[in-house]
């Protein structure tokens, strides 16, 4: 983990502080959470990652491309969070191709969630669904790395 102006970052997702910070609040939190917790959780995580592909570096450019694979797996196959952590780790250190461009928008953040205290883990599953629509004209090109990816 990198400061910028004195306020942690991640090392390659690039996300400025005040999206850091507030996912790094969260963090006892999404460790807490149980039952559908586990999704809950791994979205949290998914969607970060996804939202803050912002650079070219090839480190970011495979954490977006997993991460919108967990969300697709995740949201339109029901795969559980446990199920996921396991799949990622098999998707990981490959090459991946550039997801560009990469939206410059998402309607919810992870400053959305830290705000949202009794409706965090609904705001998370929206921020999930949301997140992964933002990136529709790269679906394609995520659903045909899932398909030749052994599970």
């Amino acid at each position: 983990m990198r400061t910028r102006r004195s306020r942690p970052v991640h090392a390659h997702l690039g996300a400025d502080p005040r999206c850091w910070l507030p996912y790094g609040e969260l963090q006892d939190w999404r460790n807490s959470l149980r039952d559908d917790g586990v999704t809950k959780a791994q979205h949290l995580v998914d969607t970060n990652g996804a939202q803050h592909a912002t650079n070219l570096d090839r480190r970011n450019q495979q954490s977006a491309a997993v991460h919108l694979m967990s969300l697709c797996e995740s949201l339109e196959f029901v795969i559980s969070g446990r199920q996921l952590r396991t799949m990622i780790g098999t998707w990981t250190h490959r090459d991946y191709p550039i997801l560009q461009p990469a939206p410059d928008h998402y309607a919810l953040s992870v400053r959305d969630v830290a705000d949202a205290v009794p409706e965090r883990r609904s705001i998370v599953q929206e921020m999930a669904r949301t997140t992964w629509d933002s990136w529709a004209m790269h679906h394609d090109v995520i659903r045909s790395k899932l398909s030749t990816q052994s599970t």
